[in-house]
């Protein structure tokens, strides 16, 4: 009996071990996750199945049928996530005893400040490591000021051209930059913030989403539509909270499994999907959202197509109508990855940065995602993704 009970304390000792480093557990979806083996190169499913609860495909839990380290680090990241569910309200970073160095340690002090064209930016150094480095907003090596950064992202999200902020920054601000280099910090911003906002749950969804595909023109990608791609979107009925968006080269079943599955990494599983009827949406709701409860499906299959349902998908719909009127200032589309980029970034924004007109709050507030972002929400909301971004 002592030794079956100091087996299993070591089991928690090394799944504590395992859900404390950084990506080993791989979320897939709500019942199925990854965890990297600690003995050799390889990954073991963790998978819930409703007959036989959590299963693991590692050998201790597949020959001897016990509850293995993978599935107990499973639990305790669940855990965590289920903390962050519930307490979303995140507090921004200011205190200089919260700056954290590359060697982990928080001895860290200023040693004075930087001086650009575009003014002071602030130096820090590690006085166990001695390693130095500026205020650079989570953009790495960047020499122009957060409030320049922070100016030339808000125009570029509000609709103007790269070159007109461009042309703004010199005659309002005094600091030249090319349009170039502020699509660098669009691109930049989307890959800092992307994983961190991805980890808040929406709590307070509806749980009826609406998806939708539009084309968008990516300029060095040649398909059968020539240089066009498909860019989905899905959007929550209430809060208008924008949980994902994809691009892709073609819209069939695949694809539509592909939108599906991040909605179920990004969200609480909805009560209903609101579609125009692609026989692909149809497709991969069966394959992802058709769950039978009394021989009928818990999550609602709804097609706007008929004259009862003409109209259901407008909100979404609406989105798609804001990203073409934007699309002719989105000159960083050049392939599909830098669209992606460009494109979660506005995504972002929307949910974070923009009040939205009809709620009188961003659509993060409305879905019970609590950031405490203050007056500049960009740049607050660079230096949370920069310090607080989390592997579940």
């Amino acid at each position: 009996m002592t030794k079956n009970i100091e087996v299993q304390t070591t089991r928690q000792m090394k799944a504590l071990a395992i859900a404390g480093l950084d990506n080993q557990i791989k979320r897939i979806d709500g019942f199925t996750y990854k965890v990297k083996s600690q003995t050799v190169d390889s990954w073991y499913d963790v998978v819930f199945q409703r007959r036989h609860g959590w299963t693991c495909s590692c050998p201790d839990h597949t020959f001897r049928n016990v509850e293995c380290k993978h599935i107990t680090a499973v639990y305790i990241s669940k855990e965590l996530r289920h903390k962050i569910v519930n307490n979303t309200d995140v507090k921004e970073i200011e205190s200089q005893s919260e700056l954290i160095c590359r060697c982990k340690s928080m001895n860290v002090i200023k040693i004075g400040v930087r001086h650009n064209k575009s003014g002071e930016i602030q130096r820090y150094k590690c006085k166990d490591c001695s390693q130095k480095w500026s205020d650079n907003l989570g953009f790495a090596k960047n020499k122009v000021n957060s409030r320049i950064i922070t100016v030339a992202l808000d125009l570029y999200f509000k609709g103007v051209s790269l070159r007109k902020v461009s042309e703004h920054l010199i005659l309002f601000h005094g600091v030249k930059v090319s349009n170039v280099a502020v699509l660098g910090w669009v691109r930049k911003f989307g890959e800092v913030v992307a994983p961190f906002v991805d980890q808040l749950v929406p709590k307070n969804v509806s749980g009826v989403y609406h998806v939708d595909e539009m084309m968008i023109h990516v300029r060095n990608e040649t398909m059968e539509r020539g240089h066009y791609q498909w860019l989905w979107n899905v959007m929550d009925n209430t809060t208008r909270f924008w949980i994902t968006s994809k691009v892709s080269q073609r819209r069939e079943a695949v694809d539509a499994r592909a939108v599906f599955q991040d909605v179920k990494r990004k969200a609480p599983l909805p009560n209903a999907i609101v579609h125009d009827g692609l026989q692909s949406y149809n497709e991969a709701y069966n394959k992802e959202f058709y769950f039978h409860a009394n021989g009928q499906p818990t999550i609602k299959n709804v097609r706007s197509v008929s004259v009862r349902h003409r109209g259901l998908n407008q909100k979404v719909e609406r989105l798609n109508g804001i990203m073409r009127d934007r699309e002719s200032v989105m000159r960083g589309m050049q392939n599909r990855k830098s669209a992606q980029k460009t494109i979660d970034a506005y995504r972002i924004h929307y949910n974070f940065i923009r009040e939205h007109g009809s709620i009188k709050k961003t659509p993060a507030e409305e879905a019970g995602i609590k950031l405490d972002l203050g007056q500049n929400k960009i740049e607050n909301l660079i230096k949370l993704a920069s310090k607080k971004t989390i592997t579940l």
